[in-house]
């Protein structure tokens, strides 16, 4: 039996309803990040580099990590270390790779993180509150990723919002 399948003139992707993952996040600029994520995305497993524009999310812009993914081998770079988590850090990764970081427990943790996402296409969040290398950290983080030619992801967008920080919804750090 001959099925006809509508496809996106674009991309070539079958046009269907795909469900939006359950990510249960706790913060409310996480949310709002998520929900523009899945705008991006449609019906395409994930948004392409192009069509995510920061201005569009200024409320959480310090927060905000772009990683490039190189695929052989998989190497992750920092292509931007949002402003506020280069003061908390104390150390701007622009330009950086992931392997290159000081912290070799937490290196190894992110790692897994974003190995999961290259290769399940899909978001990931998790809330770490616990040590890592003798070093206290308290954070929700989401990530994101995009790609111009799925399934290959070749970027990831990662929030991360320490747990113990108050805010104001402009993005702006309180302390």
């Amino acid at each position: 039996m001959l099925r006809w399948v509508t496809r996106d003139t674009r991309t070539g992707f079958p046009l269907t309803k795909r469900a939006a993952p359950s990510l249960e996040l706790v913060d409310s600029r996480l949310q709002r990040l998520f929900a523009y994520w899945l705008e991006k995305r449609g019906d395409r497993p994930f948004p392409a580099k192009a069509e995510i524009d920061p201005v569009e999310f200024s409320y959480i812009l310090g927060y905000v990590t772009l990683v490039d993914v190189e695929p052989a081998p998989r190497r992750y770079r920092f292509r931007l270390d949002g402003s506020i988590l280069v003061e908390l850090s104390g150390a701007d990764y622009t330009g950086r790779y992931l392997h290159e970081l000081p912290g070799e427990e937490y290196v190894a943790f992110i790692k897994d993180t974003y190995d999961r996402v290259v290769e399940s296409g899909q978001p990931h969040r998790y809330r770490k509150n616990g040590l890592f290398d003798q070093q206290h950290f308290s954070e929700e983080t989401i990530i994101l990723p995009l790609g111009d030619n799925p399934p290959v992801v070749d970027m990831l967008l990662v929030a991360v919002i320490p747990g113990d920080l108050p805010h104001k919804e402009d993005g702006k750090l309180v302390i």
